[in-house]
């Protein structure tokens, strides 16, 4: 299967799931988003990206559902992983700081849904430097949210890449710096 289709049948897959979520089903009346919805959705997706920039791990992890799928298979292939949100902002801990910085840029998210489920779509621009080495991802971004107690959290995440610019092998040095604790 060629790069394109497979990664078509990964979006087709995970928008069908989405599709076929109940909760997100016109057959169901549910309550409408609010404004304040619609604004807390805007800043989980959002500060997500921004405070693992600044490594506020606990603020990253305040976003997420106890559950988090994620689905990097346009950058990197392999298949989409659910895991919990503390093991996912390890692993994030565990790359990121390898980076002299990190910014993404997460722009025009607009909200669907209804009741305690919806979803946002971005568009983001992740730029990774070490040195003057960088490696850029343009990407559209798709958050799937749940309302919980605690407010709305992020239960999935899927990235379908645009493009890239730069050196993807500082990824590799990164993950290296980590490894042998220089950063």
């Amino acid at each position: 299967m060629s790069c394109v289709s497979r990664r078509h049948v990964v979006s087709a897959v995970f928008a069908a799931t989405l599709a076929a979520s109940p909760a997100l089903s016109a057959s169901q009346p549910t309550a409408a988003l609010t404004v304040e919805d619609r604004t807390a959705i805007g800043e989980a997706v959002a500060g997500i990206g921004l405070y693992a920039d600044l490594r506020e791990w606990n603020r990253v992890r305040s976003y997420f559902a106890a559950r988090v799928t994620t689905d990097y298979t346009s950058l990197f292939g392999g298949e989409a992983a659910t895991s919990d949100r503390d093991a996912l902002v390890a692993q994030w801990q565990g790359l990121l700081p390898g980076f002299d910085a990190t910014q993404h840029l997460i722009t025009n998210i607009v909200v669907e849904g209804a009741g305690n489920d919806a979803i946002a779509r971005s568009h983001v621009r992740a730029t990774h430097w070490i040195d003057s080495r960088f490696w850029t991802v343009g990407a559209s971004y798709l958050h799937r949210l749940v309302r919980t107690p605690e407010g709305w959290r992020v239960s999935a995440i899927s990235i379908h890449r645009l493009y890239e610019e730069g050196d993807r092998a500082v990824l590799t040095a990164a993950a290296d710096r980590m490894n042998a604790g220089a950063k």
